[in-house]
């Protein structure tokens, strides 16, 4: 078994290399940790807690759009056995559980109250969680099974389709926020050069530039 940088356990990497979902997880994890924070600091309406809150929603947009449309239908379409097509519509359930919760954290900000912020964003932060532990145990599995490599990697240019360079410019610095400095070689290793490149002159100092959250919420 292998640890990731937050902790949790994972299985070790097989035919199929799933370090940018789990580094995606990661992040989700980290920006509600922060917003969890900066509610309980009073600080639920700064300005750049209200910017990472809305990249943090820019990016789970992103994930479970392009999983639910390219990523669960080619499964759907090769696995065999019931649970495993009650495990996809599960995945599918569990998706449509966020919407209403990020939306409830919208609406609990706006009012001001810690306490009400305080309660939406521990219930998203339990819900995704959860979610994104189950995708992990049993859904990944699944997808190295019958999509293998090369599903995954049609996966992977469907992110990199509805991202766009512009996107990427976003994507990857949030990604990589305070990740380990072994993560961040793993991720830019799995990227072409000129990326790399415009990911360390460009896009990191940039995303650097827009205050998110704040150091005192890391």
């Amino acid at each position: 078994m292998t640890s990731n940088d937050t902790g949790r356990r994972r299985p070790p990497q097989g035919e199929v290399d799933f370090t940018f979902m789990y580094a995606g997880h990661d992040a989700f994890n980290r920006d509600l940790r922060r917003l969890s924070t900066a509610i309980r600091a009073g600080r639920a309406g700064d300005p750049a807690v209200r910017t990472g809150w809305e990249t943090f929603k820019h990016q789970l947009h992103i994930h479970h759009t392009v999983e639910d449309e390219a990523l669960w239908p080619p499964l759907r379409a090769k696995v065999r056995r019931p649970t495993e097509v009650g495990l996809l519509d599960a995945m599918e359930a569990e998706h449509a559980l966020i919407d209403p919760l990020l939306s409830q954290v919208d609406a609990a900000l706006a009012v001001g109250d810690a306490a009400g912020p305080a309660a939406s964003a521990d219930e998203l932060a339990a819900t995704l969680a959860a979610h994104m532990e189950h995708e992990e145990a049993e859904a990944l599995p699944l997808v190295e099974t019958y999509l293998g490599a090369e599903g995954w990697q049609a996966f992977g240019a469907a992110i990199r389709k509805r991202q766009g360079l512009k996107g990427a410019a976003e994507f990857l610095p949030w990604l990589l926020d305070d990740a380990s400095a072994e993560l961040t070689r793993r991720v830019l290793g799995e990227l072409p050069m000129p990326a790399r490149l415009l990911y360390r002159a460009r896009w990191q100092p940039a995303y650097a530039r827009t205050p998110r959250w704040n150091a005192a919420t890391a």
